[in-house]
């Protein structure tokens, strides 16, 4: 659902466009046991789904939704019990910006970003999008220059 939400900012949107990727790895299971790297095929897959998604939305020309507050990166609940509130708002509200950078970001540039947020190395990127591992670490600099330049201008 993290790497969803780079892709839909609607809840409802992010939650159907799971339920379409969970049914394309149901369909597609026996080639996910059968990939040299199963877990690269399953982001691939997702990542198939998520584009197809926004490209109907596009089609459609639906209104994106915009929530008012951004929901947070994990179900909700990243915080520890041990933290005081103060620190978990300020955490909760790292995280929108966070996320709200992102969602700004070029479609290139965002899906390397929240592919390596998911702890994907640049190899495992490239083979996902189906792109030079060079092409990768380039759109990856170029995020990560933008993303700090967009947090910058916000905080």
């Amino acid at each position: 659902m993290r790497t969803l939400s780079g892709y839909e900012a609607d809840q409802q949107l992010r939650e159907d466009l799971a339920q379409e990727i969970f049914y394309a790895m149901a369909l597609s299971v026996d080639r996910i046991t059968a990939a040299d790297n199963p877990r690269a095929y399953v982001f691939r897959i997702a990542h198939n789904v998520a584009v197809d998604h926004i490209a109907r939305q596009v089609r459609d020309k639906a209104e994106p939704y915009e929530p008012e507050q951004l929901t947070q990166l994990v179900d909700g609940n990243l915080q520890s019990s041990d933290d005081c509130p103060a620190e978990q708002l300020e955490r909760n509200q790292q995280q929108q910006l966070l996320l709200q950078a992102v969602r700004a970001l070029d479609a290139p540039y965002r899906q390397v970003i929240m592919l390596l947020l998911e702890d994907l190395a640049a190899t495992e990127i490239a083979d996902i999008l189906q792109i030079s591992a060079g092409a990768v670490r380039v759109r990856i600099n170029r995020a990560k220059t933008e993303l700090k330049a967009r947090l910058e201008r916000d905080t």
